[in-house]
């Protein structure tokens, strides 16, 4: 039987920098560039590595710079775990199953990762004026049905479970399959999990897979902020929906863009009210492509590309920050 171990939930959190996805992105810089005034805690979401745009070896210098940035202020600056991380750590015969894994680098990146295990964790927790009276923090969110499958592989009840605890074990567990720590089912369980979803879109999948639409139906945590999928358009998606099996509504905040662009910092003691459900947020999703489509076939047939034009339509549009984040997404 395990204990709970004595976990510290941070308390008096107001700002949070999220940095999505990284994907060999240079985008995480921008967070370089602020003042160590503008926000109280810099979590990263996870993934790292694959990336189509930055190849090797800029994604592993890459990585050591973040490493780096996160070593000045290990107390305020958070990293996390993403599946196209765990892909080659896992020895597991599903471990690897992500898109653009790098076969020929798992190796080096393996290295990279190992040698920074100290600074990376699943999942990061502060309280916040919200529902449920916190905020987690992790690449995809935590679904009751995969808390109930770890809480069986560990053996413990519910009121044992904590953030702290999950990451606790994380950093015990051997990751040479022939080691005695070395445990199975946990790597599975971190591992892709489901049995229809080959994207991760059902809610017996973990903190590392899990998509947003399966997550709302059946979060562990009321309220969670979350990579993973690229959901954003030019800001944070703040989404809301009624649980399937119990009386509230679980909130969630989607991070990260096609682009994986820093947007602006989290105010956990204010948190937006203006959520929508999937389904409204599917409607927008697919308006807002329209208008932005709409505006590129304009250009085109004018045969004007230029920065100033296209920004004036955006901007008419959607206003003057979503403008410009919207140039860098689609133009």
């Amino acid at each position: 039987m395990y204990l709970r171990p004595l976990g510290i939930i941070i308390k008096k959190l107001m700002k949070i920098l999220i940095i999505p996805d990284v994907h060999g992105s240079h985008e995480w810089e921008a967070a370089k560039k602020l003042p160590v005034t503008a926000y109280d805690y810099a979590v990263f979401l996870g993934d790292y590595f694959d990336s189509w745009e930055n190849e090797w070896p800029d994604q592993g210098e890459n990585f050591k710079a973040i490493c780096d940035f996160v070593r000045e202020d290990t107390a305020h600056r958070k990293l996390l775990l993403g599946n196209h991380d765990w892909s080659y750590l896992s020895r597991t015969p599903r471990g690897a199953c992500v898109s653009g894994h790098q076969s020929w680098h798992i190796e080096d990146i393996r290295k990279l990762l190992t040698d920074n295990r100290d600074i990376l964790d699943i999942a990061f927790e502060c309280e916040a004026n919200c529902p449920g009276g916190k905020i987690v923090f992790s690449h995809a969110g935590f679904s009751r049905t995969w808390v109930k499958s770890i809480l069986d592989v560990f053996g413990i009840l519910e009121n044992h479970w904590s953030v702290s605890f999950l990451n606790e074990q994380w950093h015990m567990i051997s990751l040479n399959p022939y080691s005695v720590s070395f445990n199975a089912r946990f790597e599975e369980i971190l591992d892709w999990y489901g049995f229809f979803s080959g994207s991760g879109n059902e809610i017996t999948q973990g903190p590392l897979w899990i998509r947003p639409e399966a997550l709302l139906k059946d979060a562990f945590y009321e309220t969670q902020i979350v990579g993973h999928t690229e959901l954003c358009l030019g800001d944070y998606v703040f989404l809301s929906e009624k649980d399937i099996n119990i009386n509230r509504k679980n909130n969630l905040i989607v991070a990260d863009s096609n682009n994986h662009l820093i947007f602006d910092v989290i105010d956990t003691e204010n948190l937006p009210d203006n959520a929508m459900s999937f389904l409204e947020f599917s409607k927008f999703y697919k308006r807002t492509h329209k208008q932005i489509n709409d505006i590129k076939s304009q250009e085109f047939a004018r045969m004007d590309y230029s920065k100033e034009t296209v920004m004036s339509k955006l901007t008419e549009v959607f206003g003057e920050k979503l403008a410009d984040r919207y140039y860098r997404m689609f133009f």
